[in-house]
């Protein structure tokens, strides 16, 4: 069985894929999708042959959607046969009209919002849809490969059979989910003045588009990066022991899991609380000595901040660290200093840290010799493909 995990380039957010090849079998899984470029499109087409078994939305955040949309956009005949994406999952059969006062609040409060207006007129449809909701719900082939269970940490692997391992998942938490509940029911009532009593026909696509206009407006603060004449090992190491911030609802929301095949193992952390992953890991491989060693993770929110505890490096690491993304402070100083200043776990002599944006954080890195070699790392720009053969 043969394994390829690859990282896009897309901007600031995040695009993954997973081929599994066992003899004449394939399953083609894709997380994530920030931006539909040609390197995206080319790869569903050619090594994907337009069938994806597994698209997997950890979150609804732009930078790991966007893509997705267009993509389902311009390729209406893309075969999906599974689509994990927590989104509004009704728990209702009984669903309600959206009546005319609702109608005309969003009018007056969102103008001629196409994603929300005409959709409640019933103008929307798959070419001019603005969410990945209403595209996946107006293909009826799409529309039934939606789970529509959440996706939780208490979800039972998933079997992807062939001989070619299990999807096991680590986040989110349920309490994650009831915070958004929570949030979504006062911006229903905030936006639409009415209480939120019933379930609505489309309501999945007013619940992304309520929640994506909620996150436009939620500005995280990140520290501004240091020079490299300020970055010795002792900024690095203060770095490294700086407090976390919480993250933000929809990050802790975030689906993180693991691929595994017998003792072989990658970590997607898609943008997940590094409390919530450790803890899972610490549960579902309790009899495993710690730190777990996978054969790559990708990084928790393009390396920001507060995404990577030490804590969670006492229970996961690598040799292969991708950090996909980011911008001017991510990846950040204090999550790569966390990973390379880790204790190296045996077996393991060297961490590559690899990406595929760079910003000043990261080559300001790539410039401190004396560091990379007391803490055994290297940092490699654009290698952006792992395989392993199993």
């Amino acid at each position: 069985m043969h394994c390829t995990f690859k990282t896009f380039h897309v901007g600031a957010g995040d695009c993954i894929t997973l081929l599994l090849q066992n003899d004449n079998k394939e399953i083609h899984i894709l997380v994530d999708c920030g931006k539909f470029t040609t390197e995206v499109k080319d790869y569903i087409c050619q090594k994907f042959c337009k069938r994806i078994d597994y698209l997997i939305v950890t979150h609804f955040d732009n930078d790991h959607i966007n893509g997705i949309i267009a993509m389902l956009d311009a390729m209406p005949d893309l075969t999906i046969y599974h689509i994990l994406y927590n989104c509004y999952q009704r728990t209702s059969e009984h669903l309600e009209q959206w009546d005319d006062k609702m109608i005309e609040n969003v009018k007056r409060l969102y103008g001629r919002l196409p994603v929300v207006v005409d959709m409640l007129e019933n103008k929307i449809n798959a070419e001019s849809s603005g969410t990945l909701a209403d595209l996946i719900l107006t293909n009826e082939s799409w529309k039934n490969a939606w789970r529509r269970e959440y996706i939780t940490s208490e979800t039972e692997p998933i079997e992807l059979g062939e001989n070619m391992g299990r999807l096991r998942f680590l986040s989110p938490n349920q309490e994650a989910l009831n915070k958004l509940d929570k949030e979504y029911r006062k911006l229903f009532w905030q936006k639409l003045y009415k209480k939120k009593e019933a379930d609505y026909k489309k309501e999945e696509t007013i619940y992304e588009a309520l929640m994506r206009i909620m996150l436009e407006n939620e500005k995280v603060v990140e520290k501004h990066s240091v020079s490299a004449t300020d970055l010795d090992e002792d900024a690095f190491l203060k770095y490294a022991d700086e407090s976390l911030n919480p993250l933000t609802d929809s990050n802790e929301a975030s689906i993180a899991f693991v691929w595994e095949h017998d003792s072989h193992k990658i970590l997607f952390c898609g943008d997940a609380s590094p409390k919530v992953v450790s803890d899972k890991v610490k549960d579902v491989y309790a009899d495993l000595p710690k730190p777990i060693v996978f054969d790559a993770i990708k990084v928790s929110h393009h390396g920001s901040a507060h995404s990577t505890s030490k804590e969670q490096l006492s229970v996961v690491d690598s040799e292969h660290y991708f950090v996909t993304g980011g911008a001017k402070v991510r990846p950040s100083f204090q999550a790569l200093s966390r990973i390379v200043t880790a204790q190296l776990p045996q077996g393991v002599t060297n961490r590559e840290i690899r990406f595929n944006r760079n910003n000043e954080v990261l080559k300001t890195l790539n410039n401190t010799e004396t560091l990379k070699e007391k803490f055994h790392f290297t940092v490699v720009a654009n290698c952006n493909e792992y395989e392993l053969s199993c």
